[in-house]
């Protein structure tokens, strides 16, 4: 057991006089295991990516959870919230599956932002707030109900190899800790960070996965697993991830800070519950989230103890965590420049004082945590519950996994989550429904693969990046990565991927097929009205005011043109509320498309131009894949004033021979292979008219 507390006074949960907690029920989940009952499936672990495994393998054969504790199924590890950029993207394609996260996301959600809602559709990503215990019992509820699931609380040791006809690897079960052979046709592990794990706060280091909730208490790491995958010759690296303090809530000067409000209107994850109507069940009880930052103070107190900070056994002893959820301390170093770093003070429920501090992981000593936190803005007598912690542990290098996310060394082998190298709720949750998509098949001898393509979602870009690419530190998912990310939108989630889910049989549910194809016809007949609607330039002008005036008034003899409101719709600033005010003014008949569908015929009509345009510049760099580049390119702002700053790093650094080459860069974007490609290409031709003109 740690001693995680001891060099600091902090008080105790039990200290607090914590607010009531709605009665959540740890026993939801039962042990219905029969020794002797073999499975098609067997899911080791019972996290986001397990729990999703669970949902899509069971809908098509006999599926075995087996996890530590049973209670613990569907936590929230981390952070208290579901989605975001990219991430949120994932949850909707998740529910367009029927997966899990997004149904419980809506049933724990108690806050919810649609974040960069000044932007383009392509680029919006719901995130939802959640209350931790709703959440878990949201999950457990949902994979209760589910048929053909049993549930063993314990641990697995070693996996059960066995070979083919022809002579190759395939795995034909598991062994567990009390000693029981439980077979199966295939294997899907999801044991996030519990794989080899090890727990460090300040120099201290101690094995485990995780602690519990608001306590020191640990879970056991699975270091007998971490030794099979070694002996099976894997690649397996270390990554690292952290935790921040919890706070709190009651010792927070709240005055001093700015608020984070939710929408007014927040919409969630779950189509079928939007198709339905129905608001998000908890909207009444919705919390409100503050924001303070880091200031000179904090920064001198990140470099003075960094002294303090753990020794890590990846990356020689710097530990290898995720470059876009940097510590505070990562961040102080990289960005020196910079005055303050947001920290987002998020409450973990609606029953509870305990606050989350967004952006604030460390794992200094806990007296200096304390120092830290009690350095910013409104923070001066915060307390901290329970220190923050990094947790390193065992992965597998992806590049040697298929696209089923199945083991390219031992077949009936999948793997999903933090084993592959992913960081994020959401990024595992979406590598689990197709690991345990494939799964069933496999064991239901169907030959066939769920492959989500990249141009069908943000699920194919991951898992393509994945185990073509490989990871060199835990791998975000951003619209960034996506070439088809006008197209991939949260809004089409379920336009793109529903039909493909009941093709492989993991969407069973009538009621959410409805909810696609009346959403298809609405969205259809939307756009059709739009092309219908037609008034005079003049016209548009006058009732568009200032959006439509200054581009319809330059001439009389355009304001004689007729033009379709799909046609206006495409211009920059006008929205579609705009255009249906004024074709109500034409037709008090007409009828607005409802909210579910809103954003969809917007973006089908705002991106109609772009997508075409998009779509030919990816087919001609994917017809550039041998395109030499030139060994003496100088990469800098002055040749790529458009590309990221670490994409100009990467590029310095390994000097990429082709565009294929590049390509397989992990961290450059589809668009930054487009902007190099028109480089090569322009260099060439501006060197052949230099030559032809000294002929």
């Amino acid at each position: 057991m740690s001693i995680l507390l001891r060099s600091i006074p902090v008080r105790s949960l039990s200290t607090f006089p914590l607010p009531p907690k709605p009665p959540s029920n740890p026993n939801i989940l039962k042990q219905t295991h029969e020794q002797g009952t073999s499975y098609g499936t067997i899911v080791i672990g019972g996290g986001h990516a397990g729990c999703e495994a669970l949902s899509s393998s069971s809908t098509l054969t006999s599926t075995l959870c087996i996890t530590q504790k049973l209670s613990q199924v569907g936590e929230l590890s981390c952070n208290p919230s579901i989605g975001g950029i990219g991430k949120g993207h994932l949850v909707r394609e998740i529910d367009a599956l029927d997966g899990v996260m997004g149904k419980a996301a809506d049933l724990g959600c108690c806050h919810f932002r649609m974040l960069n809602e000044r932007k383009g559709t392509a680029v919006r990503g719901p995130r939802g707030q959640m209350d931790r215990d709703l959440y878990k019992s949201a999950v457990q509820s949902i994979l209760s109900e589910k048929c053909n699931l049993d549930f063993l609380e314990g641990a697995v040791e070693d996996l059960i190899i066995d070979f083919d006809v022809n002579g190759e690897k395939v795995v034909k079960g598991v062994v567990t800790n009390t000693g029981e052979q439980i077979l199966a046709d295939a294997v899907v592990v999801t044991t996030g960070t519990f794989l080899g794990g090890t727990l460090m706060c300040g120099l201290e280091r101690y094995s485990g996965g995780r602690h519990l909730r608001d306590s020191e208490a640990v879970e056991p790491p699975s270091n007998a697993l971490s030794k099979t995958f070694r002996g099976l010759n894997f690649d397996v690296g270390r990554l690292k991830t952290g935790t921040p303090p919890r706070l709190n809530g009651d010792t927070i000067d709240y005055d001093l800070l700015e608020k984070q409000g939710s929408d007014s209107e927040p919409i969630g994850f779950d189509h079928v519950r939007q198709f339905n109507g129905l608001r998000l069940p908890n909207e009444k009880d919705f919390i409100t989230c503050y924001k303070t930052a880091t200031n000179e103070e904090t920064h001198r107190l990140c470099l003075e103890y960094e002294h303090l900070l753990p020794r890590y056994d990846g990356a020689e002893g710097d530990g290898m965590g995720p470059r876009y959820c940097p510590s505070i301390y990562k961040k102080v170093q990289r960005f020196p420049e910079r005055t303050g770093h947001n920290c987002f003070l998020e409450p973990e429920g609606i029953n509870t004082n305990i606050v989350y501090p967004n952006g604030m992981s460390g794992p200094y000593p806990p007296e200096i945590q304390q120092k830290i936190i009690n350095s910013m803005y409104g923070m001066s007598e915060t307390e901290i519950i329970v220190p923050g912690y990094d947790v390193e542990y065992d992965f597998i290098n992806p590049i040697g996994l298929k696209h089923t996310l199945e083991t390219k060394d031992v077949g009936g082998l999948y793997l999903a989550g933090q084993i592959c190298g992913t960081t994020g709720y959401e990024e595992a949750a979406a590598q689990g429904v197709v690991a345990g998509a494939n799964a069933g098949l496999k064991s239901k001898g169907d030959e066939r693969e769920f492959i989500v393509g990249r141009d069908e979602g943000y699920i194919g870009v991951l898992v393509d990046d994945l185990v073509t690419k490989g990871v060199t530190e835990p791998y975000r998912m951003f619209t960034s990565r996506s070439e088809y990310r006008l197209s991939l939108r949260a809004d089409n989630a379920d336009l793109r991927l529903t039909r493909k889910g009941v093709e492989y049989g993991i969407v069973t549910d009538d009621e959410r097929v409805e909810a696609l194809e009346e959403r298809k016809r609405e969205v259809e007949r939307g756009v059709e009205a739009l092309e219908k609607f037609r008034l005079f330039v003049s016209e548009w002008s006058e009732k568009g005011g200032d959006k439509m005036g200054g581009t319809f008034s330059s001439s009389k003899k355009k304001s004689s043109v007729k033009k379709s409101a799909h046609e206006v719709l495409r211009m920059p600033h006008v929205t579609l509320g705009d255009i249906e005010n004024i074709m109500k003014s034409e037709d008090d008949k007409f009828q607005s498309v409802s909210l579910n569908s809103h954003d969809t015929v917007e973006a089908t009509v705002k991106y109609s131009a772009y997508l075409h345009r998009q779509e030919k510049d990816m087919d001609s760099w994917r017809k550039a894949q041998g395109l030499l580049i030139p060994p003496d390119i100088v990469y800098d702002r002055t040749n790529f004033p458009t590309l990221k700053e670490e994409e100009l790093q990467l590029l310095k650094k390994f000097r990429p021979g082709t565009l294929g080459d590049a390509n397989s860069i992990q961290g450059i974007t589809p668009q930054g292979l487009v902007y190099l490609q028109q480089f090569v290409r322009k260099r060439g031709r501006k060197r052949d008219r230099n030559r032809a003109s000294q002929i």
